[in-house]
């Protein structure tokens, strides 16, 4: 790619952030990216040069966003982010190019709505999954999740089209092994006995195999799988509640 293909590429990316200030944080991606990313790592989607520059620029914001969303960036959440990119390949230059996108984004103010939308357009819906699963990496990077971290996630969760579902089942993974069993049954800790077996018949119900048959065996399978883990975690529930 010729040098000033890359800086205009990267002012184009940079008014989703907003401003002028915005189209220079993008001319400087631009320019880093025709220096130092010159194979796409594998865990990234290739194609083309642009269209994987618009998936780890919108990729970047996000997590950037979600760090920032309790007030600071810590080094923490940084090195959670940098660690996600070295399990997608990237390292060497490659990963001082993610280094320096993560320091220049930190400095602006984000549109979150505008950079969710361009990230759907460049990730596939399992890419938009691993997103939800690097976000709470993120926001659980010390330790607790603010409520503006929650928040956040939940717009982000609308705004790339993520499946309610499996959106909770992932948060579900992030939970201490007590408070997950109750984020399976859609429920907390406070919920009377009345309610939890209320939320499991109807949980039971939904996703009980015998609905999906007909649909085939891959159906089969999955509804089999949820409805294993709605028991089991059913089971651990009456075991701490006693009943």
């Amino acid at each position: 790619m010729a040098k000033w293909k890359g800086k205009v590429i990267g002012a184009g990316l940079g008014f989703l952030f907003g401003g002028p200030f915005g189209a220079i944080l993008g001319t400087i991606t631009g320019d880093f990216f025709d220096r130092s990313l010159k194979q796409i790592p594998t865990g990234i989607p290739s194609g083309n040069q642009e269209r994987s520059l618009n998936f780890i620029t919108h990729l970047v914001g996000i997590l950037v966003s979600i760090a920032k969303a309790d007030g600071r960036l810590s080094t923490q959440e940084i090195n959670v982010i940098e660690r996600a990119f070295v399990s997608f390949g990237f390292k060497g230059e490659d990963l001082n190019f993610i280094r320096s996108l993560i320091n220049q984004t930190s400095r602006v103010d984000l549109d979150l709505r505008a950079v969710c939308y361009e990230f759907k357009q460049y990730s596939s819906y399992e890419e938009r999954l691993s997103l939800l699963r690097i976000v709470y990496l993120v926001a659980f990077a010390d330790k607790e999740l603010h409520p503006n971290e929650e928040r956040m996630i939940n717009d982000i969760i609308g705004l790339v089209e993520i499946n309610v579902n499996d959106a909770f089942e992932i948060r579900a993974e992030f939970c201490s092994d007590s408070d997950k069993h109750y984020q399976i049954l859609n429920i907390t800790r406070n919920s009377s006995i009345e309610d939890i077996k209320k939320s499991y018949r109807h949980l039971s119900k939904q996703y009980h195999p015998d609905r999906v048959s007909h649909l085939g065996d891959e159906f089969t399978r999955l509804a089999t799988d949820k409805f294993q883990i709605i028991n089991q975690a059913y089971e651990e529930i009456k075991k701490e509640k006693g009943f």
